[in-house]
């Protein structure tokens, strides 16, 4: 199923998920609530989920998705016409 998924699919996952884990054990490790823990005085679940991991992220990763394996198989074709 997974075989011949380009190397940069792989990379996208290891940062989508490497940083859910990084605040996933962030809220673990917090003694009180992460509530209660501002950023710019909004509570900071809402900073990092809302704004981070579903606008900053997702955008940086389906960019990453397209444009590599894009200019990777640009690069291919140019190879092989010389």
């Amino acid at each position: 199923m997974f075989k011949g998924m380009h190397p940069v699919f792989w990379v996208g996952l290891a940062i989508m998920y490497g940083l859910t884990a990084i605040f996933m054990l962030w809220e673990i490790n917090t003694p009180q609530s992460t509530f209660q823990v501002k950023m710019l005085g909004v509570p900071a679940p809402f900073v990092y989920h809302a704004v981070f991991m579903l606008l900053i992220v997702s955008l940086f990763l389906s960019w990453l998705w397209y444009y590599v394996p894009e200019q990777i198989t640009k690069k291919r074709e140019q190879e092989r016409r010389s």
